[in-house]
């Protein structure tokens, strides 16, 4: 029976953030195409569409949904068929970077945050009755990652030193995140690295545990990241800015509802529902409020000299770059000048 539940919960609410091109077009305007991963990392994107943010700025954006930020959205990227994009640095952004790509990353999304942003859960089938799940437990388990050589690899990293465990200790497989809480539900992997909402997916319905919190292994590090592409920021280097001043002010809206409770959380859930195709609004209001968004887009640059350093021990990256070849700021701080410092 849970099987059952879990299935058509799957099939019914979290198959939208599947579709491989959701576009969204408002007022007629300047097209900005943007590539998202659809979760709540993304919700200052969302509300500044919802809220005309981006109007404002003369924009109409059209979002496209990727499942990673490497591989084809970084293909995309590359050729400005993508004005911007989303995700984590991943080795294959600092590869590009090596190898000549103009692709910027140009501010920080979100976050690991005090409240949940990311989470390690075993299946519940592993559980045993009054014995604690150690994370030594976890040797020769089947691990769920989005990625095999990006973030999630890193923070597994600290999972397993945690242990006192190695790689070869565990078995990796790769899983969109909206496959992950199915796969943990039927037992075909035994712990999965998950965010939310589908923390609280695994949770609310039963079918996994938490092993680790990422605030414990990784406080702050940032998680998603804004990037945009050569073309964007050479040549319509104006829209570039407004879109950026749109953007932040979707974060500050969110950051206004979740973390000051300036504004109504239920509006901030029922958008980020009707972007990212989430039907149970009571899940994702426990993950819109597990999320730490940025209100100033600001970005640790020695954070991403440190992950750099961490992928080339590890091979995943030949080439060392200049960090200031991977960051451009002046949008940033053009659309914080614009609005002002958020305190």
């Amino acid at each position: 029976m849970r099987q059952e539940c879990v299935h058509a919960y799957v099939a019914g609410a979290l198959v939208g953030l599947c579709l491989l091109a959701s576009s969204v077009a408002w007022a007629q305007g300047e097209k900005i195409k943007v590539g998202l991963l659809m979760i709540n990392a993304d919700a200052g994107v969302f509300l500044a569409l919802e809220e005309g943010y981006f109007r404002e700025q003369g924009l109409t954006v059209e979002l496209t949904y990727f499942s990673s930020s490497g591989g084809p959205q970084m293909a995309a990227l590359t050729t400005g068929e993508l004005d911007a994009g989303s995700g984590s640095i991943s080795p294959g952004i600092y590869n590009s970077v090596a190898g000549g790509v103009n692709m910027r990353v140009v501010a920080s999304k979100s976050r690991v945050g005090p409240r949940g942003s990311g989470r390690y859960m075993v299946r519940r089938g592993l559980l045993e009755p009054g014995k604690p799940f150690a994370i030594k437990d976890i040797k020769g388990k089947v691990i769920a990652l989005n990625s095999v050589g990006g973030l999630s690899r890193l923070y597994m990293d600290g999972l397993l030193k945690k242990g006192g465990l190695k790689e070869t200790d565990v078995v990796v497989r790769v899983l969109p995140f909206n496959d992950m809480v199915g796969a943990l539900a039927q037992g075909a992997v035994d712990v999965a690295f998950l965010v939310q909402p589908f923390i609280s997916v695994a949770e609310e319905k039963g079918i996994g545990a938490g092993i680790a919190d990422l605030w414990d292994l990784f406080p702050g590090h940032m998680t998603n990241n804004l990037f945009y592409s050569d073309h964007f920021i050479r040549n319509r280097t104006a829209l570039a800015e407004k879109f950026m001043t749109g953007f932040l002010k979707g974060q500050r809206y969110f950051y206004d509802a979740v973390v000051k409770k300036k504004e109504s959380l239920d509006s901030v859930v029922d958008i980020v529902a009707k972007f990212s195709r989430t039907a149970d609004r009571k899940l994702l209001r426990l993950g819109v409020s597990g999320t730490e968004l940025t209100p100033n887009g600001e970005m640790d640059l020695k954070e991403i000299q440190d992950d750099q350093d961490w992928y080339f021990q590890k091979g995943l990256i030949k080439t060392k770059v200049d960090v200031n070849r991977m960051v451009d700021l002046r949008f940033l701080q053009s659309a914080v000048q614009t609005l002002g410092i958020y305190r």
